[in-house]
């Protein structure tokens, strides 16, 4: 059971995914970087949360959302590879700046050059 502290954070997360994504569509990078930060804060306080947390947060990759399931799913990653590069998969045959988002956090993973802590 998710407490309502936790599932405010995962709200947030949601909102800030699909902020992120505006901001990147928009190519303003100062509000991508202000959005990218606003996620990893709230990526930290989901995991505090334990198993819970992280599967509550992998349960996002499951959003009709694409930013908010793509966004999950990098954070992810490390809990649920398979589940994570599924949806990245996926989005990355998508067209436009998601797809490709998508497709670049899939070689950076495989790369191992992503470490989101």
């Amino acid at each position: 059971m998710i407490d309502e502290r936790l599932t405010r954070l995962l709200h947030r997360f949601a909102v800030a995914a699909e902020a992120h994504a505006a901001a990147m569509d928009a190519m303003d990078e100062e509000k991508a970087n202000r959005h990218a930060l606003v996620l990893q804060g709230l990526y930290r306080e989901i995991v505090l949360a334990g198993d819970v947390g992280r599967e509550e947060l992998l349960a996002l990759v499951d959003s009709d959302r694409k930013a908010v399931a793509g966004m999950a799913a990098v954070y992810s990653l490390r809990y649920c590879p398979g589940r994570a590069i599924a949806v990245l998969r996926r989005l990355s045959a998508e067209e436009g700046l998601l797809g490709f988002r998508a497709g670049m956090a899939l070689e950076r993973w495989e790369r191992g050059e992503w470490n989101l802590e």
